[in-house]
């Protein structure tokens, strides 16, 4: 028995190598774990029936992806892990897979490989994956917005960002038809936005979609000027000695953790406005927000905020009512944005501008 503890021993705390990464015996038996839970969880509901078999696969590969961004972005393999096991157990992704059958996966899935190829210097892959996107669906305009600011900042050559603009303002100019013609109303939806204030009930026909659609570009277009003011610095050069040096096509390296934070500002500020926008609008944002605040342990309170917000759109859309009048979720949402408003303002430095003008410095 005395080998075989010992064969134990050194099998707990053996470690493996598998290309670059490197993680021991625990770590892997506990993705393993996760991986159990994560999958006993979507096969806990037996009213819906067994889960799609290919929107497993969806939701488990963007977790994989999101934990080898996080790796990358942090250069430590057990917050990757975190991030791996989080998005695998995380309630309002189990409810979007396994109650509402929704493939707000595939668009997540999607970013997070975009955001994965920015952050390897890969910058036309990040282009074509974003521009898919926002043909794909108008609830992913502000990545385009994104994408102004990044080119500002020399993150983005000019034709890059011709092809998103082009891409979201087809998608945009489509989807601005749809709803003429779809007939909507705005008490279908289930994301808890401004029209939850105002109140959707006496808020209903085309005019409210054309005057969400224009305060919602007029608004973002203002946003972008605001943060092209500052002096921020979204790249920093990269040594050309260096082994990334090769794969930095325009000689600077993303500044991943900003990039993140406008994400989820632009994102969430279009829901915010758009009409017409559903439940599923907040599954991308809840991701990044794991992600931010794994690379940040500081935003917590903001991820968990997000996650609130997200799971309370399910609930009504499944329940029929939530747990509390959803514009609370709304002005909830309303602090968030203005949380990150603040803080991105800060750090483009707009702020110090706006009083070396005003006093003259």
């Amino acid at each position: 028995m005395t080998g075989f503890d010992d064969f134990l021993r050194t099998l707990l705390f053996r470690k493996f190598c598998v290309g670059k990464v490197k993680f021991d015996f625990m770590e892997a038996l506990l993705a393993v774990c996760i991986t159990g839970v994560g999958f006993a969880l979507r096969t806990a509901f037996p009213d819906r029936g067994m889960p799609d078999m290919w929107m497993l696969m969806e939701e488990w590969y963007l977790a994989v992806c999101a934990g080898v961004l996080v790796k990358r972005m942090t250069g430590r393999v057990r917050r990757g892990l975190y991030a791996y096991g989080i998005l695998m157990i995380l309630p309002t992704i189990v409810m979007d897979g396994t109650i509402m059958g929704s493939n707000a996966s595939i668009g997540a899935l999607i970013c997070i490989c975009a955001l994965f190829y920015l952050e390897s210097g890969a910058v036309w892959l990040f282009t074509i994956l974003a521009g898919a996107l926002l043909l794909w669906n108008v609830k992913y305009i502000g990545l385009a917005l994104v994408a102004m600011i990044l080119w500002k900042y020399k993150g983005l050559r000019f034709e890059q960002l011709a092809v998103l603009l082009v891409t979201g303002t087809a998608r945009f100019v489509y989807s601005f038809h749809a709803w003429f013609g779809a007939g909507y109303t705005l008490t279908t939806f289930h994301w808890p936005n401004i029209y939850e204030i105002v109140g959707r009930e006496a808020m209903q026909g085309h005019p409210v979609a054309t005057v969400g659609c224009f305060v919602a570009v007029g608004l973002l277009l203002l946003g972008v000027w605001v943060f092209c003011q500052g002096e921020w610095k979204l790249t920093k050069a990269v040594d050309e000695t260096s082994e990334d040096a090769a794969t930095r096509k325009n000689g600077a390296e993303i500044q991943m953790l900003p990039v993140l934070r406008l994400l989820l500002f632009f994102g969430l500020a279009a829901g915010y406005f758009l009409p017409y926008m559903d439940q599923t609008y907040g599954y991308l944002f809840c991701v990044l927000a794991v992600i931010l605040v794994l690379v940040e342990p500081k935003e917590f309170l903001l991820a968990a905020a997000l996650q609130i917000v997200t799971f309370a759109g399910y609930q009504e859309c499944v329940n029929g009512e939530s747990m509390m009048p959803m514009w609370v979720f709304a002005v909830l949402q309303l602090l968030v944005l203005v949380y990150l408003c603040v803080k991105l303002l800060k750090e483009a430095k707009v702020v110090d501008l706006c009083v070396r003008k005003n006093w003259n410095i």
